[in-house]
């Protein structure tokens, strides 16, 4: 089986849906994946894929000119162990990047009209698809428009099925929904996702409430797959290091409760240590040794493993202020899968109704504080019982190993798919 993988991001052991994708098609036997992707990295996983094509925002701006050739087969780089990011935009164009990420109507518009415009379907895209003959197209869905309509386009010219993974919900809440141009926005959106989703065979999803939503919503038939744990490459040390550790991202309010919860922890005689590759200092200023944190800034995925294996507690976080509730309500951290399988005891702080605050709850695999008034107390509750930590720590691997095996997972996947291939009928 074949399978060509649509995705903003390429296939990295450091952003999350880079991490995601990993983890859903590491391991596979007989099966070769190609994978077109937008963003500014380079390649360098050569273990799950080796054939690689890349037409960035770059190169949309630069196809307007009616004379070129943009966009390319990329071959990996040379993977390094200890690498933290392979991004190749820097100066201005990384500035065009941090304001892109803003995500306002405007830059969704604004993106959403160039993509429309550019010629992304080059005869040489078409050839580098034909070469690589897949059997299936699987989608890493996002919240841009435009990238439905590549991945729709994709399948219909090769006429095979169409998989559509969906980590996180674009589609009932949108955050630009106080403005005129936002709700038109929206609604343009959703037709695009109508559209493709009416070409997909098969939705899958990242928990049971987004399941139970997109059935009813799109009246296709979904799948849950957690976020399989990676696999260290090294052995996992058992030597405590005694820190509290954030790793991950800081947007979506999280950045606040991680200052709220280093001041708590200053007040107890403790630090907590972030590590993060966020990029606007907005979100980072405030984290400072005054307010409790000390933050580190960006580490490789063998660092940010060695970290969690060695840290006393590691923090996960969601906002409880409700514009941030709204976006994350079906979100599930991929960080959650390796924290459950080989990290220490997981604190979640964030508030109910929320699927990964919810998710760690329901199976005892986290000490949960839904209540910002019991931050301090739960925080000194966990701290001073080992006993507790440690009944945590059982719980979150027995449920590590039912839903986030590395095994299990990409090979539930894999059967997924060859039923899709094998019930495909050209249309």
């Amino acid at each position: 089986m074949k399978i060509l993988i649509v995705s903003h991001n390429v296939l990295s052991l450091t952003s999350n849906m880079g991490r995601t994708m990993m983890s859903y098609f590491a391991g596979m036997t007989d099966v070769e994946i190609a994978q077109f992707y937008i963003s500014s990295e380079m390649p360098v996983d050569n273990t799950i894929c080796r054939n690689y094509y890349r037409f960035t925002d770059g190169d949309a701006i630069c196809s307007l000119a009616p004379f070129g050739t943009y966009g390319s087969a990329a071959a990996p780089m040379e993977a390094q162990p200890e690498y933290v990011s392979a991004r190749t935009d820097s100066g201005l164009i990384s500035t065009v990047y941090r304001v892109g990420a803003k995500r306002t109507a405007l830059i969704y518009t604004a993106r959403n009209l160039l993509w429309k415009l550019s010629r992304w379907d080059t005869a040489q895209y078409w050839r580098w698809v034909e070469d690589f003959a897949p059997d299936v197209i699987f989608f890493a869905s996002g919240d841009y428009g435009f990238m439905y309509d590549i991945a729709r386009k994709t399948a219909e010219y090769v006429k095979k099925p169409l998989a559509v993974a969906c980590v996180d919900d674009y589609y009932l809440h949108n955050r630009n929904g106080n403005s005129p141009l936002g709700r038109v926005e929206h609604r343009l959106f959703l037709k695009t996702v109508h559209r493709t989703m009416a070409r997909a065979q098969e939705i899958f999803t990242i928990c049971q409430e987004m399941k139970r939503e997109y059935e009813t919503l799109f009246q296709i038939n979904c799948c849950v797959l957690h976020t399989a744990a990676s696999v260290p490459a090294e052995a996992v040390t058992n030597i405590c290091s005694g820190q509290i550790a954030y790793l991950g991202n800081l947007g979506l309010g999280r950045a606040e409760n991680l200052k709220r919860i280093g001041r708590t922890l200053k007040h107890m005689g403790r630090y907590l240590d972030v590590y993060s590759g966020e990029r606007d200092p907005k979100l980072w200023r405030e984290l400072t040794v005054e307010n409790g944190v000390r933050f580190h800034g960006a580490v490789s995925a063998v660092q940010a493993r060695r970290i969690l294996t060695s840290s006393l507690v590691v923090i996960h976080t969601e906002s409880f202020e409700e514009r941030y509730r709204k976006i994350t309500r079906y979100s599930v951290s991929t960080k959650i899968a390796d924290s459950l399988m080989y990290g220490p005891c997981i604190l979640a702080y964030g508030p109910e109704g929320i699927a990964s605050v919810d998710y760690l709850k329901a199976h005892r695999a986290a000490y949960v504080v839904s209540d910002p008034d019991g931050l301090e107390s739960g925080l000194k509750e966990l701290l001073s019982s080992q006993s507790l930590g440690q009944s945590i720590v059982e719980n979150a691997r027995i449920l590590a190993k039912q839903n986030h095996d590395p095994q299990s997972n990409p090979e539930k996947l894999k059967m997924q798919l060859e039923v899709l291939c094998a019930q495909w009928e050209p249309q």
